[in-house]
């Protein structure tokens, strides 16, 4: 092409940008198990070329930007979508079979091809589909019959998947976390995308490949706002943009505005298109109203800093717990207190909550929400208060923006993101069985199991840095100790709400914000709470 194309303008020498001559969108849309997702708008699947992501990839391209896709829908083949910049007529579309999307090897290897394809071009990629915050990389051939139950010694009770998990021998500690033996029986049949292991082994091989550092990495689906990803993934890209809580499904219909901006004059940074993704996100969705997302940007250099601000806290919370014996009153008060501040916290992750009301029992966790809850007066001791005021400062500047509304999903519930000194909001944490039920989320086994025995079946092969390096885990187990253990929450990943355009919204103004509404509820119910 004659005319030169946009392109990032590095921050300084060492930026992801630096040395690029163009942009490259990169997409990785893994479908292949979800039908709605697959077929979108409609129920009935059509043929590629008429799927919404593709055709707003052609107006992205049309706009100047190099595109790359890996596609995989139910019940077909795998699809390669390359579209050269300025040129969307020019689309080429090649069957890759069938791939495992789930494997990191795919997303490397799609990597790989794009770059090659585009040497110069400073690679943005967008991660589609189903998300859940942290995921653990589980070997599910270790998985067989005898090793779920030890030989033989545990027989686990299977009920509805609303109701615990329940093991009728002893395959956890008493009182504690649930560290399993070999692994758990119940795990997500479907919508399981790459694990946080994978989704940064997966960076780490194509760059071995030689695939520069990612300039941006776009997490668009629902928790990857997750301080365990984004500190994983932390090595192999300058920015990440994503969502804390649920996102909507929309296609990529915002990103021929995102690139948009990246056309006009001036000098645009990776900075600024990691914010514009996440703004793009929210005035799309806050235009049609009923679609309440909270979203937000950050250099991935940051993660250092935080995890070891997560670590300080967690060390000054085991501090405070084990100055006083277990089972006495002064370490109850201590664990109640910490408790307290844990359900006056931002809440996301419905799914231990019974329905799409975001309070506890929930179990992720805004990071910066917790350090401000934890600065309250409380029986806390100061050294907890001051390592969470150091994290909250650590988090500043993170979240780009909070929508006020009711989800067309569930109208009887409000989403409540918007900034208020009580509850600023940066990423999310897992936190599992925060009220200290011993009801536990389906990945807590994994999580909580840092140092696999190597003497039994490796269903965990690989166990993220975060959880091995921080002290999380352990306050997580201290937390717990002497809570005896009831049971695991069946495993699941959200379904992925999608854009409703058909959707109609309510008559009257949805964020009343405490304003009385003629006609309709009154008052504001507070941060994901049921509607009276």
């Amino acid at each position: 092409m004659k005319h030169s194309l946009p392109r990032l303008t590095p921050d300084g020498r060492d930026d992801a940008a630096a040395g690029t001559d163009s942009v490259l969108l990169a997409v990785y849309a893994p479908f292949g198990t979800d039908k709605t997702l697959s077929g979108y708008p409609g129920a009935q699947l059509q043929p590629l070329t008429q799927h919404p992501l593709v055709r707003h990839l052609m107006q992205v391209a049309g706009l100047g930007v190099h595109v790359s896709a890996l596609i995989d829908r139910v019940g077909e083949n795998t699809y390669l979508v390359e579209i050269p910049a300025g040129q969307p007529g020019n689309m080429r579309i090649t069957s890759s079979w069938k791939e495992d999307m789930s494997s990191p090897l795919a997303l490397a290897g799609f990597l790989q091809r794009a770059h090659a394809c585009h040497p110069k071009a400073a690679i943005v990629l967008s991660l589609e589909g189903h998300g859940a915050g942290y995921l653990p990389e589980i070997d599910r051939t270790q998985l067989t019959v005898a090793n779920v139950t030890d030989g033989g010694k545990i027989t686990w009770k299977i009920s509805d998947e609303d109701s615990p998990i329940l093991p009728t021998g002893s395959p956890v500690l008493p009182t504690g976390s649930p560290v399993l033996p070999t692994g758990s029986p119940v795990l997500p049949v479907n919508h399981m995308p790459l694990s946080s292991w994978g989704t940064g082994d997966a960076l780490r091989r194509a760059q071995a490949c030689g695939v520069p550092k990612l300039a941006l990495l776009h997490f668009n689906n629902c928790f990857n706002m997750s301080a365990e990803l984004l500190h994983t993934v932390a090595p192999y890209a300058e920015y990440a943009t994503g969502y804390m809580n649920y996102n909507f499904f929309t296609a990529g219909e915002t990103y021929p505005d995102v690139f948009r901006r990246l056309g006009r004059p001036g000098a645009h940074t990776t900075r600024q298109l990691a914010e514009w993704f996440a703004l793009g996100n929210e005035s799309f969705l806050d235009a049609k109203g009923n679609h309440p997302t909270v979203g937000a940007s950050v250099q991935l250099a940051r993660m250092k800093g935080i995890a070891g601000g997560i670590d300080t806290l967690a060390r000054a919370l085991l501090q405070a717990l084990r100055a006083n014996p277990l089972g006495s009153q002064a370490r109850r008060d201590v664990a109640d207190a910490i408790q307290t501040a844990i359900e006056a916290a931002q809440q996301y992750d419905t799914s231990g909550g019974g329905g799409f009301g975001l309070d506890t029992p929930d179990e992720l966790t805004d990071v910066c929400s917790l350090a401000l809850t934890l600065q309250a007066p409380s029986l806390l001791p100061n050294a907890v208060r001051v390592a969470a005021l150091a994290l909250s400062r650590l988090l500043t500047g993170i979240k780009r923006y909070g929508a006020n509304d009711l989800p067309w999903i569930d109208l009887s519930v409000r989403w409540d993101f918007k900034p208020n000194q009580k509850h600023d909001l940066a990423m999310n944490i897992l936190l599992p069985d925060p009220q200290r039920k011993g009801i536990w989320d389906w990945r807590s086994p994994y999580y909580m199991d840092t140092h696999p025995n190597p003497n039994l079946p490796l269903v965990q092969p690989q166990v993220i840095d975060f959880l091995k390096k921080t002290k999380w885990v352990e306050f997580i187990d201290e937390y717990h100790k002497g809570v005896p253990f009831a049971g695991l929450l069946a495993g699941r990943i959200p379904d992925f709400p999608v854009f409703n355009a058909k959707f109609v919204p309510p008559d009257q103004p949805p964020c009343d914000h405490g304003q009385p509404q003629p006609g309709g509820p009154t008052g504001n119910p507070g941060r994901g709470t049921k509607q009276p």
